[in-house]
C-alpha cells in the first residue's frame, strides 16, 4: 500500500510538473508574457520599399514576447494604413514609429522639405524637435532696427501656421534628439543646441517663404505643438 502511494505521488508530481510546463509554454508565455504587434508581410526575401504607402495586405498581427518588443512598436493598425515607409522593410519586421511615417514627415505630392538657414532666423525655440508644429512670423527689415537700436515693431499674424518640423539641426548639421534624461514632453536635455530646422511646406508656400527671405526678412519660429 505504501509503495503504491509513493508511486501515485510520483506520478502526480510528474503530471503537475508536465502540466505546469505545458501551461507556461502554451498559455503564460504566449499570452501573459507577450503582446500583439504589427509586422511586415511580404514574400520570402522581399521587402516593402522606402516611400511605399502601406496597405492592410502589407501587414499582419503577431504575438511577441514583451521583452522582444521595441519601445515604440505600433499596435494599432489605423496608425499605419496609408502611411509611408521611412526605410526598406523586410518581411517580419516589427513596425515602429521610427520605421513608419506616423507623423506625416515625408512630403506628399506638391510638398517639399525646406531648410531654414541659421542666418535667416530671428528667434527659435531651443526645445524644438522633429515632429513639432510651429507658427512662422515674418520680421520685416530686422537689420535696420538692429543697426539703429530702435525698438522692433510688434509682429503681426503668423505667415505660416501649424507647419510640421521634419528635422532639427545643430551647427554641425547633426539631428537634435532628446537624451535619456529628457523626454518628448519636458525636454530637459538634448543631444545638441538647436541651430536650424527643416520644415514641410506645400510648393506654393515654399515659394512664398523663399520670396520673404530673398527680400531680406528674418523668421520668428514659434513652437505651438
Amino acid at each position: 500500500m505504501r509503495k503504491a502511494l509513493k508511486y501515485l505521488l510520483g506520478v502526480l508530481v510528474i503530471l503537475i510538473g508536465f502540466g505546469g510546463m505545458l501551461g507556461y509554454d502554451m498559455y503564460y508565455k504566449p499570452y501573459v508574457l507577450a503582446k500583439p504587434v504589427l509586422k511586415v508581410k511580404t514574400a520570402t526575401g522581399q521587402y516593402l520599399p522606402k516611400n511605399h504607402q502601406i496597405q492592410e495586405k502589407d501587414i499582419y498581427s503577431d504575438s511577441v514576447q514583451t521583452k522582444d518588443i521595441p519601445e515604440d512598436a505600433i499596435t494599432d493598425i489605423n496608425e499605419v494604413i496609408d502611411r509611408i515607409a521611412n526605410v526598406n522593410l523586410p518581411n517580419g519586421t516589427i513596425l515602429t514609429q521610427a520605421l513608419v511615417d506616423v507623423n506625416d514627415l515625408e512630403p506628399a505630392e506638391n510638398e517639399g522639405i525646406y531648410p531654414i538657414p541659421k542666418e535667416d532666423i530671428y528667434a527659435i525655440n531651443g526645445s524644438l524637435r522633429s515632429r513639432d508644429k510651429v507658427d512662422i512670423y515674418i520680421v520685416s527689415e530686422i537689420e535696420k532696427y538692429e543697426q539703429t537700436g530702435e525698438p522692433i515693431p510688434s509682429i503681426s499674424e503668423a505667415a505660416f501656421k501649424g507647419v510640421t518640423v521634419t528635422y532639427v539641426r545643430t551647427e554641425e548639421n547633426n539631428d537634435v534628439f532628446d537624451t535619456e534624461s529628457g523626454n518628448n514632453n519636458k525636454r530637459l536635455t538634448s543631444t545638441g543646441k538647436v541651430s536650424s530646422p527643416e520644415i514641410k511646406l506645400s510648393t506654393e508656400d515654399g515659394e512664398e517663404l523663399k520670396g520673404y527671405l530673398e527680400q531680406g526678412n528674418k523668421l520668428w519660429i514659434v513652437r505651438v505643438e
